[in-house]
Parts: structure tokens; sequence; C-alpha cells
């Protein structure tokens, strides 16, 4: 890295006194006392911290995360029947073939995704839904919690 600042508060950490933060994609230097603050923050304030004194690596890269972490919920999909957002599940492998266990065994894999006002699913081909940066978010989003 070419910057020896934090990024957060621009003073040259000492010695033993800086570290790393994830932001945007990036890896930022910040000082020990900085990470402290940033440890109770989601990750748009961290972002926005970081490109606020203009020395932060890959600024472009950051300002392209916040924009993917903001608009990401006017993206996600909505029920068919009621209009309510819908939540990702974990990617499920099904079995299409009459014959299991056998070498002509055929699967394919089904993105489930649930209402949870009237309690409906959809299925989406995950390999065409992740090519949406904003749905491939809201999916790794969903999944982890």
């Amino acid at each position: 890295m070419a910057n020896e600042l934090c990024v957060f508060c621009g003073q040259k950490p000492g010695a033993f006194r800086s570290a790393t933060i994830a932001c945007g994609n990036t890896i930022q230097i910040a000082c020990k006392s900085c990470e402290k603050e940033l440890k109770g923050l989601d990750e748009i304030e961290i972002c926005r911290k970081a490109l606020i004194r203009g020395i932060a690596e890959n600024p472009e890269r950051i300002r392209a995360r916040i924009e993917l972490l903001t608009e990401a919920e006017n993206h996600r999909l909505k029920c068919l029947r009621c209009g309510s957002n819908l939540t990702f599940m974990k990617v499920q492998t099904l079995d299409n073939s009459p014959m299991k266990d056998s070498v002509f065994m055929d699967t394919f894999d089904v993105l489930p995704a649930y209402c949870e006002s009237c309690g409906k699913y959809e299925f989406y081909n995950p390999d065409i839904i992740r090519k949406d940066k904003y749905l491939a978010y809201l999916i790794w989003k969903d999944s982890q919690g």
C-alpha cells in the first residue's frame, strides 16, 4: 500500500499502532483508535468515513460499494401475489430423475425466495438471477442470517 496514513483521521500510526480495515472491497490503513471507533458502525458508514479525507486507496471502488449497498433494497424482488418483499434462501439442489442414486441421475439448482407476508415461495435459477449485482448482494445478505 502506498498510503501510510490512517484514512480516517489522517495521522501516521505508530510502529505497532496500525491496523487494516476492510472497506468497500478494499483494505485501508487505520490507527488502533480509529479501528475501535469503527467497530459498531455498519459498512456504509465506514466507507463514507474513509472517503472524507480523500486519502483512501481505490476511492472509486468504495463509492461503487456505497452505491450498491444503498440501492440494493430498491431492487429487491416482490411477491407475485401480495407485492411484499421476497427474502432469499440458500440454493437447493433438486433431483429430476426417476432413477435416484444412479449414473443417470439428473439434478438442477433452484434459488428459493419466500414472502413473509403471505407465506408463498418463488423459485429462481441462481445462475441467471446472480447476474444482477444488486440481487447477488441481496442473496448473499439474506443467506448470511
